[in-house]
């Protein structure tokens, strides 16, 4: 897993745009997908569908979906239905200069989602009960998804990293570091 540089990339204004970055800097992150997206940046709707159980994404007339983002810049949260009774949560990360884009996504139980949605519970606390927190990469190139792989798997809520929940800026990562025995 790649270490996080202390350096804040931060959560630009639209249109700042990091040069150097092969995927446009963290702009692209908010790159939407289509009219339908409910605000949700298409990488993470691809890191949504590649770890949800339903394996589909469901139409917006049907019965219990959700779409949506809740909370703006570091603290945003990104909900979409799993299931009758679950939730799929994700933030944008970080992103590394070999162009890969780094998503924590997780599943939380409809109720979970309702209690954030009414302010019950802090967007700040979204993946505290979260099952299958997965740090998600996604290489794109010319557009095109390339890649997805789950870098690290968290088994529990408090092994996250706290720079990889809200609210925390998006990250730039160093290359990855050599395996270690």
């Amino acid at each position: 897993m790649p270490d996080a540089d202390v350096r804040d990339a931060g959560v630009p204004d639209a249109g700042e745009t990091d040069p150097s970055s092969p995927v446009g800097g963290p702009d692209d992150v908010d790159r939407e997908d289509d009219g339908d997206d409910g605000g949700i940046p298409a990488l993470l709707l691809v890191a949504f569908q590649d770890r949800m159980h339903v394996r589909r994404f469901s139409d917006p007339d049907e019965p219990g979906h959700i779409r949506t983002v809740l909370g703006e810049a570091g603290n945003a949260v990104a909900f979409v239905d799993d299931g009758p009774d679950h939730c799929m949560i994700g933030r944008p990360v970080g992103w590394s200069p070999d162009g890969c884009v780094y998503f924590l996504v997780a599943r939380i139980s409809l109720y979970g989602y309702e209690q954030m949605r009414d302010g019950e519970i802090a967007l700040a606390d979204a993946f505290s009960d979260a099952r299958d927190i997965s740090l998600c990469g996604i290489f794109e190139s010319e557009g095109t998804v390339q890649n997805v792989m789950v870098a690290r798997h968290y088994r529990r809520a408090e092994k996250v990293p706290a720079d990889y929940l809200p609210p925390s800026a998006f990250l730039e990562f160093e290359d990855a570091p050599a395996d270690e025995e």
